[in-house]
């Protein structure tokens, strides 16, 4: 009996240790995520320089 338990406790730790180790690669859906959240930083920076840019200007007329 003792023989099952510790085969069973090996097999289920085994699965688990497996489980942990094929999370260590990103999937398409993360690889995906992961670009559109650049895309979405790079156009907030253009759209804050943008701003800034207009901002400027505004300014500049108003002297």
């Amino acid at each position: 009996m003792k023989v099952i338990k510790k085969s069973t406790l090996i097999a289920i730790t085994m699965l688990f240790v497996s489980g942990l180790a094929a999370c260590d690669k990103p999937g398409p859906a993360e690889t995906a995520g992961k670009k559109i959240d650049q895309a979405a930083g790079e156009a907030s920076k253009k759209i804050s320089e943008a701003a800034d840019k207009v901002g400027k200007k505004l300014e500049e007329q108003g002297e």
